[in-house]
């Protein structure tokens, strides 16, 4: 690692043909698609092309690297759950919803969509993190690689700029 946080090719070359195949077929123990483990590897190895100073040479490189896979398999797997709870919950029909309110909840997503397309990139990333994926701001932080303290001022100014725009669907009992 040494040897590729200074850009030797030929290490990183090495590191790879020893370690991909073990790595994917480490990745299908999660994931059920063949295709999807050699992606997450291939990403696991494009971080250690981007950012070779993120390993930590007090640790083996085995157990990080395996470690680095497994937890990219965790989070794909929880995208993926979430992805189809969301799926899910937008497809099933709301029988609590009187056929009534079926026009104002059509028309709220409706505002709800043009509201996120007026968000600029960093907003409508922080509102999919934390709304959609539903992941900690710690998390949040690390994949935008921005303090947890700007995706809390970031969802703060996000809520008040949508709540601006969806004020007229506002609940009042």
């Amino acid at each position: 690692m040494l040897r590729i946080t200074n850009r030797d090719r030929q290490a990183f070359e090495v590191l790879y043909d020893r370690y991909f195949g073990k790595l994917v077929w480490f990745a299908q123990n999660y994931l059920s698609q063949v295709q999807q483990a050699e992606d997450l590897v291939q990403e696991a190895f494009v971080k250690i092309i981007h950012k070779p100073e993120n390993f930590n040479s007090n640790k083996k490189f085995s157990t990080w690297i395996y470690t680095l896979v497994a937890n990219a398999c965790k989070n794909e797997l929880r995208n993926d759950q979430n992805r189809s709870r969301i799926l899910n919950e937008n497809l099933r029909p709301n029988h609590s919803v009187l056929p009534e309110n079926n026009v104002d909840n059509a028309l709220l997503r409706s505002k709800i969509q043009e509201a996120l397309k007026e968000l600029n990139e960093k907003e409508r990333s922080i509102f999919t993190l934390r709304f959609e994926q539903e992941l900690h701001i710690k998390e949040i932080a690390e994949i935008l690689d921005i303090p947890e303290g700007t995706v809390k001022s970031g969802i703060y100014y996000l809520l008040k700029k949508l709540s601006h725009t969806l004020k007229p669907f506002k609940y009042e009992s």
